[in-house]
């Protein structure tokens, strides 16, 4: 006979109530934080790449004017 899953974990272990309590409490705080850190980011760095795209922009054009008006 072979051996399957249930026979190779090892079932003798089971969490408390208090860690999986823990765990869910973890996972709720770690979700609170990366959702600041996210939003914090998100309005930072939004306006900023949005000024960098206008500073590309106008780059170019001045750059497109000069070869224009240099042919």
């Amino acid at each position: 006979m072979t051996l399957n899953d249930r026979h190779i974990k090892n079932t003798s272990f089971t969490p408390s109530p208090a860690h999986t309590a823990l765990k869910k409490a973890a996972k709720v705080v770690g979700i609170a934080i990366a959702t600041i850190v996210g939003i914090i980011l998100w309005a930072i760095l939004k306006p900023i790449f949005r000024g960098v795209g206008w500073l590309i922009s106008i780059l170019t054009a001045i750059g497109i004017i000069y070869w224009i008006l240099t042919l």
